[in-house]
């Protein structure tokens, strides 16, 4: 027959009976036997065919024959129990082969009510086709009763809420509508009845969509199963519950609410609940944040204490060789070999001790923004063969090999802060230095030119040391952190080294990164560094070393007759003072504190004032003031340890000249004095 595209549901009452076989004469025996009004009978030649079917009708039996070409009765059988319309279907196998046991067996696995055998009794056939069909109309007549009910449900809830609104939820809606927060009513199985309209504009579902279990859907899926659990739990007590969970907003946005409920009880009957929701979305974000800050601050904290304890015992190390070699100096029947040993150990750790103050104003400067950079034209190959210079002899007694390379010319001149720059590569080699207990050390210079004038400087760090675990690499680059926190580690240090040279790169417009690390084979660390090359010369190797620092005789008249009022009130300062300046031929007087400076600078004729700052009677910022506005205006040098910038100008600002930093060496000091008096300059 003519089969009509549409689906079965289009034609009322007709039931639909699918009969599938190979054989044509079969499908005009089966559909002859049991085609009659109400019954539209659907043919299939194969089980591929029967199967694409099932999508365009709802068949009430399926009539099947088992032996066909390419896919059997048996697996087309198994596949139809597959479809989701068709896993109770009533399946009949009618054949005229496998009369055996097992295959009849087999059938009724697959689902079959009935297994029938060719030649067939059409009575008997038609007979239970009948059967069926009848059933299938009446669980089809079901469904539409079902469906029936559940309208007049539907209905009876209008209704109901009607009765509610009219009784009383008509006074209270202006009410309920004008309070900012989510107010719903549910029946006692926790159907949603009424919803005001802070929901419907929260969530974007219109009164009638929220209706029922639909608001369920608005809810975050993990929040709304913890909810509905303590729901239940309530429900076996009509007690209260409140519940914080996540609720969807109209533009998918989840924000969190605090939900509240208490039963609405008539008598002892549990009638409904009633129920508020409250955006608490910022408390609980900021208690979030909180939270997170806390466990920031308590691990930065732990850090810090860390560092302090660790700084504590970097301070104390060289402090005891200062002390101790000194206590040695003064014993009797000291050597002159043994002598300028103490004394070159106290000078070592005197250094020591003032790069590890210069790490911590360092830090502290970048932290707070104040760090200012001089850029200015820098002798790259200089500062390199410096710093090569200045750890080689360390490099040296570990029996390490420093080599530097040159994988590409570099420029004679970068515009860059030197200091800056000198501490960056002091850092990272004297860390490839003391990780390294044998082997090599190679620095690989390179530039590459990004624009004529301009490129990137690369020094590259390879080392033969302990090497870095990944896990441990991931906090190389933290303030305030070491790999090894240990009480026993081999290797001193602040923790400030990688952290401030990563900080000093990125104000140099460069950076400072781990590029590769295996433990127990060495590190690669490496510096880029952004600047102009205001020359086109380049260079691929380094100077000669640079001259060594006159010895002390060498200043000897360099400041012969030269006047200097020293004004501080440490008696030690004032003799270690008198002592350099004296040995280059100058007359040195003494002030205790700014007013006898004041008192002394006016009455004298000085060609220099060195002026401490923090001093009592009157600190060094008003004395040099007070001078200024005396009319003095001969060179005034701050000599503080204020090293700060805003230190440094605001003994500018005071009137200073000059501003030096103690500790102070003995060279800079007479090298500063001869040039402010005109009296010569190191030659």
């Amino acid at each position: 027959m003519q089969l009509d595209e549409m689906g079965s549901d289009q034609f009322g009452d007709v039931v639909d009976i699918l009969i599938v076989d190979d054989r044509e004469d079969g499908l005009l025996a089966l559909e002859a036997v049991i085609a009659r009004p109400g019954i539209r009978v659907v043919k299939a030649t194969s089980g591929v065919r029967a199967l694409e079917l099932l999508a365009d009708f709802q068949f009430a039996i399926v009539l099947l024959d088992v032996q066909m070409p390419g896919m059997d009765g048996f697996e087309t059988a198994r596949r139809l129990r597959l479809h989701e319309r068709y896993g109770t279907t009533p399946l009949i196998f009618v054949t005229a082969i496998n009369k055996d046991d097992a295959y009849v067996y087999r059938g009724y696995e697959l689902g079959a009510v009935d297994y029938i055998f060719k030649p067939f009794d059409p009575y008997a056939l038609r007979s239970k086709v009948d059967v069926f069909v009848e059933l299938h109309r009446k669980n089809r007549q079901l469904e539409r009763q079902a469906d029936l009910i559940r309208q007049s449900e539907r209905r009876e809830r209008y209704l109901r809420l009607a009765e509610l609104e009219v009784e009383g939820l008509r006074r209270y809606r202006g009410l309920a509508d004008a309070i900012p927060h989510i107010i719903w009513k549910t029946s006692p199985d926790g159907l949603i009845e009424y919803v005001n309209a802070v929901w419907t504009q929260y969530t974007g579902l219109d009164f009638e969509s929220s209706l029922g279990s639909t608001w369920q859907k608005a809810l975050h899926p993990d929040d709304l199963r913890v909810l509905l659990k303590k729901w239940l739990m309530a429900m076996e007590h009509a007690d209260s519950f409140e519940s914080e969970c996540r609720i969807r907003r109209f533009d998918g946005e989840y924000r969190w609410f605090l939900i509240r409920a208490v039963p609405e009880l008539r008598g002892s009957n549990l009638h409904g609940w009633i129920g508020t929701s409250t955006d608490i979305h910022d408390r609980t974000v900021a208690e979030q944040d909180l939270k997170e800050a806390r466990a920031i601050a308590e691990e930065a904290s732990r850090a810090k204490t860390y560092f302090l304890a660790n700084m504590s015992h970097e301070i104390r190390t060289p402090l005891n060789a200062i002390l101790g070699f000194s206590e040695l100096l003064l014993g009797e029947n000291q050597s002159q070999e043994d002598s300028e040993r103490h004394v070159s150990t106290i000078r070592r750790s005197g250094r020591q001790l003032l790069g590890i103050i210069d790490e911590i104003l360092d830090i502290s400067k970048i932290e707070a923004g104040h760090l200012q950079l001089e850029m200015i034209d820098v002798d790259l190959p200089n500062v390199i063969a410096d710093v090569r210079s200045t750890v080689e002899l360390q490099a040296r007694e570990k029996r390490i090999d420093l080599r530097v390379f040159f994988l590409t010319p570099i420029p004679l001149k970068l515009v860059t802060d030197p200091t800056r720059l000198r501490q960056i590569l002091m850092n990272l080699v004297g860390n490839a230095v003391k990780f390294t207990s044998s082997g090599v050390i190679d620095l690989e210079l390179s530039w590459r030119s990004t624009r004529p004038g301009h490129g990137i400087f690369m020094c590259k760090i390879r080392d033969s040391g302990i090497g870095i675990s990944q896990e441990d690499a991931a906090r190389l680059f933290q303030p305030f952190v070491q790999v090894d926190t240990s009480t026993s580690r081999r290797f001193g240090g602040t923790g400030l080294g990688l952290a401030l040279s990563r900080n000093l790169a990125e104000l140099l417009n460069g950076s400072v990164y781990l590029e590769e690390s295996v433990l127990g084979k060495g590190s690669t660390f490496a510096m880029e560094i952004r600047g102009d090359a205001p020359s086109t010369a380049m260079t691929s190797s380094l100077p000669d070393e640079s001259t060594k620092l006159r010895p002390s005789h060498d200043f000897a008249g360099l400041l012969d007759g030269v006047r200097v009022l020293v004004v501080d009130d440490s008696a030690d300062n004032q003799m270690l003072v008198s002592r350099f300046l004296s040995a280059a031929g100058a007359r040195v007087d003494f002030a205790n504190n700014g007013l006898e400076g004041v008192n002394h600078a006016t009455k004298n004729e000085y060609e220099v004032v060195l002026m401490d700052i923090q001093m009592p009677e009157l600190d060094g910022y008003q004395a040099t003031s007070r001078l200024r506005a005396m009319g003095f205006d001969r060179p005034i040098v701050a000599l503080t340890a204020h090293a700060l910038k805003e230190e440094r100008d605001r003994c500018l600002s005071a009137g200073c000249t000059s501003h030096l930093t103690k500790p102070v060496e003995k060279r800079v000091l007479i090298e500063h004095v001869a040039r402010l008096t005109r009296s010569g300059l190191m030659q």
